[in-house]
C-alpha cells in the first residue's frame, strides 16, 4: 500500500521526538520489518539445505545489470544467476519498465530470490533516467531543519523503488564532506555537520526501511576527507583514531543504534585503522570485523563498495580481493570484476583453511535472514501496468516541492530586506547566468511583479559584460541568479571566476538580490557581501529550485533553511535567516491536502464551455490556504483558433471593476474618515441638492438598493442613423476629443458632463428594493476623485496596484501591454464597429475615456488573485496593511434583509440556486461578476479564491449561454467539492 503523504498527528510528533532528540538514544526501536521468527528461521534453513557450498558462496555476490541493453546483452547476468545462484543484481541505466520486466525474468530463473539492487541517492532518478523521479542531492537535504521532509521522501522512495522490484537502495551517503575538494561526495553528503547528517541520514533510512526498502549507509568508515577519488585511485585518510571515532563514524554509530540494514565499505586507505600499505578498509579486518561488526556492534549485512574501482583493482588480482574481502569480514561482494575468479578463490581459501566454510555458511544465512525480512520470501511478478503514473505520482512532485522549498537557504539579509516588500518604491531587473534565454525563476517572478529580465550565457565576452551593465545602471533593484552546469570542485561546482566577477561589477552600481543555484563552495571567490541585499543558496539547478527561490525572495514561502557546509572564512556552516510568508505561493491541489484528480472536472467543464461555444477560451485559477493550486488557460482568444490563452493574457474585467477599484477605493476613504456609509450622497456631491438624488444613502447605494435604475444606454443618443454624432465624436485624437472610445473614435471632452447629468436627471424607481444597478458606481467614481484629487485610475494605480506588484491589472491595457496580450472582448457591429481589443467593452465606460466606476479594468487571473488574497488575509498582504479587518468585514457583510448583497460585493443568496453562486458557499463568502464573463469569489471559511475569466461576449454580446449553462457555479461546485474533502 502507498504511503500517505501527510503523516498522521501521532506519527508526526513521534518522529519529531526522535529528530530533535540525541540521535545515540539506545531506546530508539529499530527499523526493520517485523516478521515471525520461527517463520524465518523455517525459511532460511529450508533454502539454505537446497544450496550448495558453490551457491552459497555465489550468495555474497551482486552483479551488475543494465536494462537499457536487451537480455542478449546482459547475457553474463542470465549465466551467473543460472550457473551459479549469485545472490543479486544492481541495476545502472536503462528505464522502469524495462527493468521491471528483466527483473521479472531473471527472479523467475532464479534457484533463490535475488536481492535487486540500485544506486539511488536521489532516487530512481540517479540511475534510470528514463521517466523516473529525482529527488534532491543529499547536500540540498542537508540544508532543510524539518527531518520528517526527508523521512517521507524515504517512503515514497521505498514505494517507487518496490513499485519496480528493487528491495536494496545504497543510501543514504552519510559521510562528513568535511573537504570543499572533494571530488565523488560533495554534493553528495548531507553537509559536515556530524550531528545533522546523522539525523538527516536516520530519516532518510527510517521513510525507506519503515516501508520495507533495505537502506545502506556509506561509506564506511567515511570518505568525506579526501581530495582524491577512490573510483580511480586509492584515497588515503590520515584522520587520527579519535578524530575519526568523534567525527567520521558518528553517523555509522547512530543509524546502527536506530536499526540500520546494511553498510557499504568504502576502499580507502586509514592507516589509524590499518597499518598495512595500500590496504583498503574493504579488506580490512580491524576495520570491517574488529570495528564495525565488533566495537560498532553492527548485525546488519556488510557490502563492499563496487569491487572494480580503481581503489581496490589495481593492487588486487579478483580472486585475491575476494578472498581478502571475506576475511576481513565482508558479507556481500558487490560487482567483483571477475565472478568466476571470486568464486574460486574463495573455495580455494576453504580448502586451505585461510577461511572456513562454516564462516561461509554462517553469511549465507544471514544474507537469506535479510531477503526473508525484505519480502523476498516468495517471489512476486511485478506488474507491468502503470508503471509510469505509479512512480510519477502528485505524492513525489509534492514532495519534491516541499523539500526544495525548506531548503532554501538566506546567508545574507541585509537590514532585514528580505523578503522584498514596498514593490511600488522598485524599479526591478533580473540577470540570469548560465541560460541564454528566459528560465522558470524569471517566469515564476513575473507572478510577484513587473520585472525586466536579461540573460547571459555563462561564457559571456566582456562587451556583452559592458552592455548589461548599462542596462542594468536604469533599475533599482537586480535580482541576479547564478545557474550550474557541472559539479565538480575543479570547475568551481560551474560558477566560473567571470560569473562572480560580474556579481561584483554589479553590485559596484545597483543593490542586488543574489540567488545561487549552486553548490555554497563556489562562493568562496566571492569577496564581501557589501551591495547584497540578499544571498540565497538553492544548491541545485532545475525547475523546483528555481521556483523556490522566486518564490522565496517575494515571500510566497518561509525561508528557514541553514547552511549545510562552511564556505571558506565567508560563511559559517548552520548560517541562515528565517524569512515569513507574506504572498501567494504556486504550487499543487496537494499541497492543501486535495487530489489533483478533483480539480480534473474543472479542465472537461472548460473544454466543453469551449466546445459548446459558450466562450472561446478562459482562465481559471483556484487558491487555498494561500496558496494558488490550480492555475490554467484553455482555448484560444477568439473561434479563429490562432492564438492559445495564456496564463499571462489579459482579460476585459467589466464589472468586477466595481469591487477592484470602486470598492476598494470607498474602503480606503471610509477607514480615513473622508466618508460615511450612512451619509447622504448630496453631502459630497452637492450638486444632488434639489434632485431627487439627494437623499441616497451611500450605504444603499453600494447595496444596490437606492431605486436606482439598472443602466442608461448613453451611446445611444450619440448615433444618428448608425453613424455616430460628429459633433461628439472624431476620428482623431484633439485638445477638444481627447478621450478615446476605440481605435479612430474620440469623444469631446466635455461629454461626460453630460453623462452625469443624464444620471442625476433620471427617474428613480418606486421601490426601494433590490435591483441591481451600474448608475451609482458613475457617482461613487466622482465622489472617490473629488476627495482624492486624483482620477481614479490614478488613485488605485498607486495606493494598491503598485503596492501589490500587480503587473497586468489597470484601465487602458493598450498603453502598457502588446495587443497579442490582450483578449478581444466583442465585435461591436452598432456603435464602434470593430473588434474590441483593450478598448473597454462596456459603453459607458468607453465614452468617459475607458475608466470607469462601474467598468473599464483589464487584468489577467493571477493580479486578481493576489487583490482578493489581501482581502482574504484581512487586510494585508505583502508585509503590508491595506484595510483593517473591521473595514473587510463590514463591506462584506449581508446589508439588509431580503438583499443578497454586502456593499459593492455580491454574496450567496439565501437560496443559493437562485444567487451565482453553488450551495456550499458559505454565508461569509464574497465576490462580483461580470458582463463579458468574469467571475471572482472569496470565501474565508474555507481560506478559498476562485477566479474564471472568460470572453463569452465574443464575437456578440447577445451570447448568453454562460449564464444558461451555470458553468462558473458548477466549476465552484466542483471546487467546494474538492475542498470539502481534502486532508489536512
Amino acid at each position: 500500500m502507498k504511503r500517505p503523504v501527510f503523516l498522521s498527528f501521532i506519527a508526526a510528533l513521534l518522529l519529531t521526538f526522535i529528530f530533535i532528540s540525541d540521535a545515540g538514544n539506545h531506546n530508539l526501536p529499530a527499523t526493520m520489518p517485523k516478521n515471525p521468527p520461527d517463520r524465518q528461521t523455517a525459511w532460511v534453513d529450508s533454502v539454505f539445505k537446497t544450496l550448495t557450498p558453490t551457491q552459497r558462496i555465489a550468495q555474497m555476490i551482486m552483479i551488475p545489470a543494465y536494462s537499457n541493453k536487451t537480455l542478449a546483452e546482459n547475457a553474463d547476468v542470465t549465466k551467473f544467476i543460472t550457473d551459479y545462484n549469485v545472490g543479486g543484481i544492481i541495476f545502472f541505466q536503462g528505464g522502469p519498465v524495462r527493468e521491471a520486466a528483466m527483473t521479472n525474468y531473471w527472479q523467475k530463473i532464479a534457484k533463490t530470490p535475488l536481492f535487486v539492487a540500485i544506486d539511488g541517492e536521489w532516487g530512481l532518478g540517479m540511475r534510470l533516467k528514463d521517466s523516473t523521479v529525482s529527488f534532491p542531492k543529499q547536500m540540498t537535504l542537508g540544508a532543510i531543519k524539518n527531518d520528517n521532509l526527508i523521512y517521507e521522501m524515504g517512503a515514497e522512495i521505498a514505494s517507487e523503488f518496490k513499485r519496480i522490484g528493487i528491495n536494496i537502495n545504497f543510501a543514504p551517503d552519510i559521510d562528513i564532506n568535511s573537504n570543499p575538494k572533494n571530488p565523488v561526495i560533495g554534493y553528495r553528503s548531507f553537509g559536515e555537520d556530524k550531528r545533522n547528517v546523522a539525523l538527516k541520514g536516520i530519516a532518510y533510512m527510517k521513510g525507506m526501511q519503515d516501508n520495507g526498502l533495505m537502506a545502506c549507509g556509506k561509506h564506511f568508515p567515511g570518505h568525506g576527507d579526501t581530495d582524491k577519488d577512490s573510483h580511480k585511485t586509492l584515497p588515503t585518510i590520515s584522520h587520527s583514531l579519535a578524530m575519526l571515532d568523534s567525527v567520521d563514524l558518528y553517523p555509522f554509530r547512530e543509524l546502527i543504534r536506530n536499526g540500520l540494514a546494511s553498510v557499504m565499505v568504502a576502499h580507502l586507505n586509514i592507516p589509524a585503522l590499518d597499518t598495512n600499505a595500500n590496504t583498503p578498509t574493504t579488506l580490512s579486518k580491524p576495520a570491517v570485523t574488529d570495528l564495525l561488526k565488533g566495537k560498532m556492534e553492527f548485525s546488519g549485512l556488510v557490502f563492499t563498495d563496487a569491487m572494480g574501482m580503481k581503489g581496490l583493482a589495481d593492487y588486487y588480482t579478483p580472486g585475491d580481493m575476494a578472498v581478502k574481502a571475506a576475511q576481513a569480514g565482508i558479507d556481500i561482494l558487490l560487482m567483483p570484476p571477475d565472478v568466476p575468479a571470486a568464486i574460486d578463490g574463495i573455495k580455494k581459501a576453504i580448502a586451505a583453511g585461510t577461511i572456513s566454510q562454516a564462516e561461509i555458511d554462517k553469511r549465507c544465512k544471514k544474507i537469506l535472514e535479510f531477503k526473508y525480512k525484505f519480502g523476498l520470501a516468495s517471489k512476486k511478478k511485478i506488474d507491468a501496468k502503470n508503471i509510469f503514473s505509479d512512480i510519477n505520482n502528485s505524492t513525489s512532485d509534492l514532495i519534491n516541492r516541499r523539500l526544495y522549498e525548506a531548503a532554501t537557504t538566506l546567508i545574507v539579509n541585509a537590514d532585514s530586506l528580505m523578503p522584498l516588500r514596498n514593490l511600488d518604491s522598485l524599479k526591478i531587473a533580473t540577470l540570469c547566468v548560465g541560460h541564454k534565454t528566459g528560465t522558470h525563476f524569471q517566469e515564476i517572478i513575473d507572478n510577484y511583479a513587473p520585472v525586466t529580465h536579461f540573460n547571459l550565457d555563462a561564457e559571456f565576452s566582456s562587451s556583452e559584460k559592458d552592455n548589461i551593465l548599462e542596462k542594468l545602471a536604469a533599475f533599482d533593484l537586480v535580482i541576479v541568479a547564478l545557474h550550474s552546469n557541472t559539479n565538480s570542485p575543479e570547475k568551481n561546482f560551474g560558477i566560473s571566476p567571470a560569473m562572480l566577477d560580474l556579481v561584483k561589477s554589479v553590485k559596484a552600481i545597483k543593490p542586488i538580490v543574489l540567488d545561487v543555484f549552486a553548490s555554497p563552495y563556489s562562493l568562496a571567490g566571492l569577496g564581501d557581501t557589501k551591495g547584497i541585499a540578499g544571498l540565497y543558496i538553492n544548491y541545485q539547478d532545475n525547475d523546483y529550485c528555481q521556483q523556490a527561490g522566486a518564490e522565496a525572495i517575494f515571500g510566497g514561502i518561509p525561508v528557514d533553511g541553514r547552511l549545510p557546509v562552511s564556505v571558506g572564512n565567508m560563511f559559517n556552516v548552520n548560517a541562515g535567516f528565517d524569512t515569513k510568508k507574506i504572498r501567494l505561493k504556486y504550487s499543487i491541489p496537494e499541497d492543501e491536502g486535495i487530489r489533483s484528480q478533483d480539480f480534473d472536472p474543472l479542465d472537461s467543464i472548460a473544454k466543453k464551455g469551449i466546445k459548446d461555444e459558450i466562450f472561446p477560451g478562459c482562465q481559471v485559477l483556484v487558491a487555498v490556504g494561500g496558496n494558488v493550486v490550480y492555475h490554467k488557460s484553455f482555448g484560444y482568444h477568439t473561434y479563429d483558433k490562432k492564438n492559445a490563452v495564456l496564463n499571462s493574457d489579459i482579460y476585459d474585467l467589466a464589472s468586477l471593476t466595481k469591487v477592484a477599484a470602486t470598492t476598494i477605493s470607498i474602503m480606503r476613504l471610509y477607514e480615513q474618515g473622508l466618508i460615511k456609509l450612512d451619509d447622504k450622497l448630496v453631502k459630497y456631491l452637492p450638486e444632488l441638492d434639489s434632485t431627487n438624488k439627494e437623499n441616497i444613502i451611500i450605504r444603499n447605494l453600494m447595496a444596490h438598493q437606492a431605486q436606482l435604475k439598472a443602466w442608461i444606454p448613453f451611446y445611444k443618443k450619440t448615433i444618428t442613423a448608425g453613424v455616430c454624432d460628429t459633433n461628439i465624436y472624431s476620428k482623431v485624437k484633439s485638445a477638444r476629443f481627447p478621450y478615446r472610445v476605440a481605435e479612430g473614435l474620440y469623444i469631446r471632452g466635455d461629454y461626460q458632463d453630460t453623462i452625469y447629468s443624464a444620471i442625476i436627471k433620471s427617474e428613480l424607481r418606486t421601490h426601494d428594493n433590490y435591483l441591481y444597478s451600474d448608475l451609482g458606481f458613475y457617482l461613487l467614481k466622482k465622489i472617490i476623485e473629488k476627495q482624492t484629487n486624483m482620477t481614479i485610475d490614478h488613485y488605485v494605480r498607486d495606493n494598491f496596484y503598485k503596492p501589490l506588484g500587480l503587473v497586468t491589472l489597470c484601465y487602458q491595457p493598450r498603453n502598457y501591454f502588446d495587443l497579442g496580450r490582450i483578449i478581444p472582448s466583442e465585435k461591436d457591429t452598432f456603435f464602434r464597429k470593430q473588434d474590441l481589443i483593450g478598448d473597454v467593452n462596456d459603453q459607458g465606460a468607453a465614452m468617459l475615456g475607458g475608466i470607469g466606476g462601474h467598468a473599464g479594468l483589464f487584468s489577467n487571473s493571477n493580479d486578481l488573485a493576489i487583490l482578493l488574497q489581501m482581502l482574504l488575509q484581512e487586510g494585508e498582504y505583502g508585509g503590508k496593511r491595506y484595510f483593517k479587518a473591521s473595514t473587510i468585514n463590514e463591506f462584506t457583510k449581508y446589508q439588509f434583509s431580503g438583499n443578497r448583497r454586502g456593499l459593492g460585493f455580491d454574496k450567496p443568496a439565501p437560496e443559493r440556486d437562485k444567487g451565482a453562486t453553488c450551495k456550499d458557499a458559505s454565508d461569509a463568502s464574497f465576490g462580483h461578476s461580470g458582463f463579458t464573463g468574469t467571475f471572482v469569489w472569496v470565501d474565508p471559511k474555507y481560506d478559498l479564491i476562485f477566479v474564471f475569466l472568460s470572453n463569452r461576449t465574443y464575437p456578440y454580446s447577445a451570447n448568453n449561454k454562460l449564464v444558461e449553462s451555470g458553468i462558473r457555479s458548477m466549476m465552484q461546485a466542483r471546487i467546494y467539492d474538492a475542498v470539502l474533502k481534502r486532508k489536512k
